[in-house]
């Protein structure tokens, strides 16, 4: 018997599964290619903006960092789009565009885990569906008169929806801490930008006029 023929048998209770095992794997390949897309790991492009920004050369920085079509560098545009006008805000407004970049990140991959919670439980409770039904086809006949074969069949049926379960659930979680470590490791990299950045901002500017450095570096990058 094969493993589809398996899985017919388990009944209308796969069905759920079914739908668990479909909805994780279109949501992994969806955040899997779009961090893929992203280039996290690619910050090559931060040196000229922090070289930039150390000469004075803002305006070149904004650009360098908009062409690097990266979260990092959307975080750095607000950061430099507000300098001018709003130096006292410049923490504030990478802590509010940062954290909207880990939001879009982390979109969806709750629901993984979610899955790997859910799909064990959907197939328990096939299981015990199951064997309320074989043992009410059972009800009213003698000990005598059970065939085991019928018996065993009911119960091995019974319980593949628990076996299908944790064949969706197994994955999934692994799905969600693999997705999970990505947006971590990303946090990481977002805080030692911004403290890059913030860092770099000069105190005298190429008109010669002071121009406050931002404060509280530190604070600005724990928030995210």
């Amino acid at each position: 018997m094969t493993v589809g023929e398996l899985l017919i048998n388990g009944g209308w209770a796969m069905v759920p599964i079914y739908l668990c095992s479909a909805l994780a794997l279109a949501v992994f390949c969806r955040k899997a290619l779009e961090f893929r897309a992203e280039k996290l790991s690619n910050l090559d492009w931060l040196e000229g903006v922090v070289e930039s920004i150390e000469n004075s050369e803002i305006d070149d920085a904004r650009e360098q960092a908009k062409k690097a079509s990266h979260p990092v560098g959307r975080v750095v545009v607000a950061m430099l789009g507000i300098l001018r006008k709003r130096p006292d805000r410049v923490e504030a407004e990478a802590r509010r565009v940062g954290s909207l970049e880990l939001q879009r990140l982390e979109k969806h991959v709750g629901l993984l885990s979610f899955i790997a919670q859910a799909a064990p439980l959907l197939g328990l409770l096939g299981t015990v569906l199951g064997m309320v039904e074989l043992f009410m086809s059972l009800q009213g006949t003698g000990a005598s008169n059970v065939d085991a074969a019928l018996l065993a069949s009911g119960i091995w049926k019974a319980l593949l929806t628990t076996a299908a379960g944790l064949m969706v659930a197994v994955p999934a979680l692994a799905a969600y801490s693999y997705l999970n470590s990505r947006t971590d490791n990303f946090r990481l990299v977002l805080r030692d930008a911004i403290e890059r950045v913030l860092t770099a901002f000069p105190t005298t500017g190429g008109d010669g006029q002071k121009h406050p450095r931002p404060q509280l570096v530190h604070e600005a990058a724990d928030a995210i």
